[in-house]
């Protein structure tokens, strides 16, 4: 039996989470921003991925925040690929002075006259584990360009080597997994015949295992 395969009939339900797409380069030569999992992973062992993890609270706290220009996919995002590769989208900028308990990404940007800017993310593709596995996420994807990075992208504890591919390389790697290609597709294809990232009619595609379509609500993220 595969490791994430579930023994029973009990359908997991899927973690909301958020992953963020990082191209340079120009759009005939792109190249992405990539991290090995470890080895010993549960999800994904071994696999090159673009940063991102699962929505945690205080990602819910901040998608509640009025002031706040994003969703908690936005914030998971940003949070997940500082935390993964020790950078983030960021622009200069103030806010209230953090408290003691604020999460430490926030405050690492504090400390640097940095705040966050999930305006410089465009989400482009959703992808929904299939029910098979035991570990199921539901991932929204945010493309975003390196003139906005805030930090130097490192190896970190989960992911122990990150670097830039160039992206024909990506989508031919067998480390590579369908679910990546099928992102980093989607984002070279809206870069590629410069369509808005900001229009909030264009149609979001979403991937799984079984279903490969069109989202029925365009680009609405809940």
């Amino acid at each position: 039996m595969p490791v994430d395969a579930t023994p029973d009939k009990m359908t997991v339900i899927p973690r909301d989470s958020a992953s963020l797409v990082i191209l340079r380069g120009t759009v005939d030569t792109p190249q992405v921003l990539l991290g090995k999992r470890r080895d010993d992973a549960r999800f994904m062992p071994g696999s090159y991925v673009f940063p991102g993890g699962a929505v945690d609270p205080g990602d819910l706290i901040l998608g509640d925040d009025p002031t706040w220009p994003g969703t908690r996919f936005h914030a998971a995002a940003l949070r997940e690929s500082w935390e993964e590769i020790g950078a983030t989208i960021a622009k200069s900028g103030s806010r209230a002075a953090p408290s003691d308990a604020e999460d430490p990404f926030l405050r690492a940007l504090t400390d640097a006259g940095m705040i966050p800017a999930p305006e410089d993310l465009h989400y482009i593709a959703r992808a929904i584990t299939p029910p098979p596995s035991r570990i199921r996420f539901d991932t929204r994807f945010f493309m975003a360009f390196d003139d906005s990075l805030f930090g130097t992208p490192r190896a970190m504890g989960e992911l122990p080597d990150v670097l830039w591919v160039d992206a024909v390389d990506a989508l031919t790697s067998e480390k590579v997994r369908s679910v990546t290609k099928f992102v980093l597709e989607e984002a070279l294809g809206l870069w590629r015949h410069g369509e808005s990232l900001t229009d909030g009619d264009r149609p979001i595609r979403i991937f799984s295992a079984r279903i490969m379509g069109q989202e029925p609500q365009s680009a609405g993220l809940m």
